[in-house]
């Protein structure tokens, strides 16, 4: 079951934008949004559903992924597994010097 409600991050996800651009359409007033308590801010499915319909399938898609961000990203998701390789190896290395 889908949850009524997203917040920015899940609702950027749900449409494959970026956050700033949704923002964007938000402050232009092309996507209702609701605030919650006055403070946060929330969006309904329904109204993202029907915002999806109305923007052209090729306007989103394509955005450049630079390879500096590529690695920036790889070394940030496995940065654990490499130190704990070269641990491993330095071990190893100490213990059959």
């Amino acid at each position: 079951m889908m949850k009524k409600f997203l917040t920015f991050k899940e609702a950027a996800d749900y449409l494959g934008v970026p956050e700033a651009d949704l923002r964007k359409q938000v402050d232009k007033g092309r996507i209702p949004a609701y605030k919650i308590g006055g403070i946060y801010t929330r969006f309904k499915v329904d109204d993202l559903n029907r915002h999806r319909r109305r923007i052209p399938k090729r306007a989103y898609h394509g955005y450049p992924v630079l390879i500096t961000d590529r690695i920036k990203d790889f070394f940030y998701f496995n940065d654990f597994y490499i130190y704990a390789t070269i641990s491993i190896v330095v071990i190893i290395y100490l213990i059959f010097k």
